[in-house]
């Protein structure tokens, strides 16, 4: 079953078509924003730790659960590409864990490490803990896209140029996102 798609996440791509074709032409939104076109540099690294703490999570998720690993892989790439277009530095892809029960430990409860409690990304403290089904870790990744994908699209009408097309397309790219996320973990 495809999730319904929410009036959010049709406005966020309809910004994203809008802002596009207003575009001048130079470059594109997926390209880093330089710093002559963007006097915000605090808020475009900001824009970068954010992706960054969003890429952090899809990581404990997949060392969580390695059997979502291919599925959220391209999503976590996504992601990894936002960091760097924001000027940012993108973390290197981490390899699943190899555990023979496929939930990243041998303890059997979802959870990775041997003593039980919830995972949690090492590279940053800003991700939450993994929850204790796939499923939940799905909901949990794509209400944390949702709520930056809104804050993204909340804001983009007070950014300069280039950086507002840069936010509406990350935007966007994460209503996508949270759409894919919708879906449950066997299907």
């Amino acid at each position: 079953m495809i999730p319904k798609l929410t009036r959010r996440s049709a406005v966020a791509m309809a910004t994203v078509g809008v802002v596009a074709g207003c575009s001048g032409g130079r470059g594109s939104a997926s390209t880093a924003v330089r710093a002559d076109d963007a006097p915000d540099a605090a808020r475009q690294a900001r824009e970068a730790r954010d992706s960054t703490a969003l890429v952090a999570r899809y990581d404990a998720v997949i060392a969580a659960y390695p059997t979502l690993a291919a599925r959220l892989a391209p999503l976590r790439a996504d992601t990894a590409a936002h960091v760097r277009a924001f000027g940012g530095r993108a973390p290197a892809a981490r390899s699943s864990p190899a555990s023979g029960n496929g939930n990243g430990n041998g303890n059997g409860n979802g959870n990775n490490s041997s003593t039980g409690s919830p995972a949690t990304p090492t590279s940053t403290g800003s991700a939450s803990a993994v929850p204790a089904t796939a499923d939940k870790a799905l909901a949990a990744l794509a209400a944390a896209e949702r709520a930056l994908a809104d804050r993204r699209s909340a804001t983009l009408l007070d950014a300069p140029g280039a950086l507002a097309r840069l936010l509406a397309s990350v935007a966007a790219a994460g209503a996508g996102h949270v759409v894919l996320l919708g879906r449950p973990a066997g299907k």
